[in-house]
């Protein structure tokens, strides 16, 4: 991600998260982990759990 004003890509996922959660989203695939992403809320979690998390939520 780029962007022309600092933190704006931080900004945008923040209030895309809001968003999911109107919509009662349980689980975003964020492939990367970040200590930004973990301070959101973020796991770590393997692809077992990841896999019956999507059994769970879908």
């Amino acid at each position: 991600m780029f962007s022309l004003v600092s933190n704006a890509s931080k900004y945008a996922f923040t209030k895309y998260i809001q968003q999911l959660k109107t919509e009662d989203v349980q689980l975003i695939d964020c492939q990367v982990h970040t200590e930004y992403l973990e301070s959101l809320g973020a796991r770590m979690i393997d692809g077992s759990e990841f896999d019956e998390l999507l059994k769970k939520f879908v």
